[in-house]
């Protein structure tokens, strides 16, 4: 990420198709607390045959502060060379593709399986 602020990134044209599964560097600025703010790694949680079709996609930000607290907090699968990361559910949002800098690779369905299950806990009764 060096040194570079987000603003002078290269930043993902909203034509491009984004898959569903896709950890993305994404500015969260402009937020108030407690919401998630900076540049920070998120998943991309909406569908793919949406993300084709919008302009913005749903995240669920990532954090390397612990713990797994079900079903507000999932530990990502191992990563190579990437630190320990929780998707904070709580965190979900909706955000313009012109946010999303670069992307950081792409998680195994069985993991967002689980989000999806998080997500459905979190917002149900």
């Amino acid at each position: 990420m060096g040194g570079r602020s987000a603003r002078h990134r290269a930043q993902t044209p909203p034509d491009e198709i984004v898959i569903r599964g896709a950890i993305y560097c994404v500015n969260l600025e402009d937020t108030h607390p407690p919401e998630f703010g900076k540049t920070r790694p998120a998943l991309i949680i909406s569908n793919s045959e949406q993300n084709a079709i919008l302009k913005t996609v749903v995240v669920v930000p990532i954090s390397t502060r612990p713990p797994h607290i079900w079903p507000l907090r999932l530990e990502l699968p191992a990563r190579p060379k990437l630190k320990k990361g929780f998707a904070v559910i709580p965190g979900l949002r909706q955000v313009s593709k012109s946010r999303l800098i670069e992307e950081a690779g792409v998680l195994p369905e069985e993991f967002l399986e689980a989000v999806t299950e998080a997500v459905a806990a979190y917002l149900g009764d």
